[in-house]
């Protein structure tokens, strides 16, 4: 720490050392203003940077926390993907002088699974464990103490990225590798918005002169630089394996407003590397600025904020992404939450790793015969079973906007074996929208009775996933 340009800057001292304990969004009101020296507009972001601190705020999504672990996301990437495409886990320690050296091969990889940097490539086990510098990155004494450092850090409070907060601290060792160049491992960054692909990032020269060129899905050229250099002299060429790594980033980014998915491309293998939510920190700068905004408009993040009173003077608070309500405060009265509610039909989708395959409503909660349920597939089709309520005798009609349900749902639910996904449609003023209720994952609390008892052991065959399964039901009704 500078002292003296402390003592002549009060103010910076100040954040310097309050930063790491203020709140998140104060944090990264700051570090945004300090880095672009314009403030970061979180009503309605525009910008690529500008809206990944908006992510980091407000899309908390908790597997998050398990792809961003180098060790953890292993597993659900093989699930995807196919182990194939992972690179071999040699071993994992808790800490540096657990490492069972012996057991290693001659070279090998030593990485740090909750934060980015902490790396120690290993060329010549015998030289590195003698300290030479010809054995890996200045041997086992400095490789000790930059990995040692690494796992007393908690990534999260260097740039807020929330989902690092959590991870176990913990090295892992994998299998060295290099590309055609035989020097090196080419990073190839596949951006994704949405599930779907849209700019490819090489990083080359990490640790001689860093450079990074842009490419289309295509492997157009792309005039644009992002933090460091561009050389359009350079050469890279088209990886033959880059319809795999689109097709592998597509299945990895499905239902994520913004990942990045690493690859490698060894010996016309695709191998994955890291996801990455917050590429840069949302700190890294872009030339031309134009390119920045360009990206920053492939984001879906909420485009209106409403405030209004209700008649009682409590508040409503509406925030909407692609026309649904992702959260809603009411401050009213007990009796007339009580009165709003019966007018409402709730819409439960039942999503398993990604996809819905049948919906119930609760209808009559408020009516003398008690509450309905009432079970349907995805074209609207009743299904013959009932849970611990009896189904409606009274038609229900399709809701007008129950493809935007299931493609809301699908998005929200991606990744997690099974989750209950609730909406409310709502006609106001000669226009419908989606209100977002809840996330239930464990309905009933895994108490009630199915009736006929088969379908307990139906539905539950689609929580062990099986992607080709289809379930025609002897009313007519289907699960896909």
């Amino acid at each position: 720490m500078n002292l003296n340009y402390y003592i002549h800057h009060p103010l910076d001292l100040f954040w310097r050392l309050m930063l790491p304990i203020c709140p998140d969004k104060l944090w990264v009101l700051h570090k945004y203003k300090l880095v672009f020296h314009k403030p970061l507009n979180l009503d309605n972001p525009q910008g690529f940077n500008e809206k990944l601190q908006w992510l980091k705020l407000y899309d908390r999504n908790p597997l998050y926390t398990t792809l961003v672990d180098k060790y953890a996301v292993k597993d659900w990437v093989a699930e995807r993907i196919g182990r194939e495409h992972i690179i071999p886990t040699l071993g994992v320690w808790d800490k540096f002088d657990d490492i069972d050296f012996d057991s290693l091969p001659n070279q090998f990889v030593l990485k740090c699974t909750h934060d980015s940097g902490g790396l120690a490539i290993v060329t010549d086990k015998n030289a590195f464990l003698a300290d030479d510098e010809a054995g890996g990155q200045k041997g086992i004494t400095v490789a000790r103490k930059k990995l040692t450092k690494s796992l007393k850090r908690n990534y999260y409070y260097l740039g807020r990225e929330w989902p690092y907060k959590n991870v176990p601290p913990r090295i892992i060792a994998e299998k060295y590798m290099v590309d055609e160049s035989g020097t090196e491992l080419k990073d190839y960054k596949v951006h994704n918005f949405d599930g779907e692909p849209k700019l490819i990032s090489v990083d080359y020269g990490r640790f001689t002169e860093h450079k990074r060129n842009l490419y289309g899905t295509d492997w157009s050229f792309i005039d644009a630089q992002i933090q460091y250099q561009k050389d359009a002299n350079h050469v890279i060429d088209r990886p033959k394996t880059l319809e795999k790594m689109l097709e592998c980033a597509k299945v990895l980014s499905r239902g994520i407003p913004y990942v990045r998915t690493d690859f490698y491309s060894i010996d016309d293998k695709v191998l994955f590397g890291e996801m990455t939510f917050y590429h840069g920190s949302g700190f890294e700068k872009f030339s031309p600025e134009e390119f920045e905004k360009k990206l920053g408009e492939l984001i879906n993040v909420p485009v209106t904020v409403r405030r209004t009173e209700n008649r009682r003077g409590g508040v409503q608070i509406y925030s909407a992404f692609e026309g649904a309500v992702l959260y809603l405060h009411e401050d009213c009265g007990v009796a007339e939450k009580a009165e709003r509610a019966a007018s409402l039909t709730d819409y439960k989708l039942l999503c398993f790793n990604g996809e819905v395959k049948c919906t119930f409503t609760c209808t009559e909660r408020f009516s003398k015969d008690g509450l309905k349920v009432t079970f349907f597939d995805n074209d609207w089709n009743v299904l013959p079973f009932e849970r611990h309520y009896p189904k409606s005798s009274a038609p229900i009609p399709k809701p007008e906007s129950f493809e935007k349900m299931i493609a809301l749902a699908q998005k929200l639910c991606a990744g997690i074996p099974f989750v209950r996904v609730d909406f409310y449609e709502i006609n106001q003023n000669g226009k419908t929208e989606i209100y977002f209720g809840e996330f239930t994952f464990y309905p009933g609390s895994g108490f009630e009775e199915f009736r006929p008892e088969e379908w307990d052991r139906i539905l539950g065959e689609k929580i062990v996933l099986s992607d080709s399964s289809k379930l025609t039901t002897a009313g007519g009704g289907t699960i896909v």
